[in-house]
């Protein structure tokens, strides 16, 4: 009977997979040949330099991954896909955002990183329904301020840019759960940081930081905190008393907040030498 049971469960868990790979449209052509029906396109690695203007021609497409192409420019028609949730263009040769972008209402995750970005639309900032945001990897020296406005974003991803501050108008995204701005030229945070109310991750390693803004101890749903390399001299004695507080990492320069004996179980505290590249789970390969 528990054989049996094993057996029923593996064959639906192959009819789903099946079903649903079924519906993952991978050229242009399959694409036109069925229109009413496309749900997803993905054509990734085929060396495209250009998109076809006929995405409007896919009425209930929700979900298009065009990642490792060579793509340059977006076409209008991309910009009418009114139930488009998913857009992936990561590690194309994209320069340019239109501002048409903020036609694309229903969108709710954008990954525009490893492209050749050096400024965004504010028009990005209508994208009312967007929870993650990924720029990693481009040339943007600013992030608009109108950022705000993106009140259900989630996860916001800006790490290898060439970021010298971030706006205080981040610290107004309520909902915000994850913050890498890594690998930038940040010399400041904003100093209501500690606003970010529901911040569990934050990763600010490899920057040119002064110090970390005390209101940082405010955020107390805080799991996991990366300063190395960021400039961060001396971190606020606070962040002892946030109970969430698992994994922080600092280089041999850092000093570390006074302990809290009540989690001193919780929490850990890992210096990372000079050789240490990888050294958050979120890191590996």
């Amino acid at each position: 009977m528990v054989m049996f049971k094993k057996m029923t469960f593996t064959l639906v868990c192959l009819f789903l997979l099946i079903n649903v790979n079924a519906h993952v449209f991978r050229s242009w052509e399959a694409a036109l040949d069925d229109r009413y029906n496309v749900h997803y396109i993905q054509i990734t690695y085929a060396g495209m330099d250009s998109i076809p203007d006929i995405l409007d021609e896919f009425p209930n497409l929700e979900e298009l991954n065009l990642s490792n192409n060579r793509i340059l420019h977006l076409p209008t028609s991309l910009f009418r896909c009114k139930k488009l949730k998913k857009l992936n263009l990561l590690k194309n040769k994209i320069s340019i955002i239109p501002e048409s972008i903020g036609r694309l209402q229903m969108l709710e995750e954008l990954s525009l990183s490893y492209n050749d970005i050096s400024m965004l639309p504010d028009s990005i900032c209508y994208l009312q329904s967007l929870k993650t945001l990924t720029l990693n990897g481009n040339r943007l020296d600013t992030i608009n301020t109108c950022i705000n406005q993106l009140q259900k974003l989630t996860t916001l991803r800006i790490n290898g840019n060439q970021l010298k501050h971030l706006p205080d108008e981040i610290s107004k995204l309520k909902k915000l759960d994850f913050l890498d701005a890594s690998n930038n030229y940040l010399q400041t945070l904003p100093e209501n940081i500690g606003t970010l109310s529901n911040l569990r991750f934050l990763y600010v390693n490899i920057n040119r930081l002064h110090h970390m803004p005390t209101s940082i101890e405010k955020c107390t749903k805080l799991q996991e905190l990366d300063v190395v390399r960021s400039g961060i001299m001396k971190l606020p004695d606070g962040l002892g008393n946030i109970r969430a507080l698992e994994n922080v990492y600092i280089d041999e320069r850092t000093i570390p907040f006074y302990e809290n004996p009540a989690f001193r179980f919780r929490q850990v505290i890992q210096v990372i030498r000079g050789n240490d590249m990888l050294y958050r789970p979120s890191q590996n390969p």
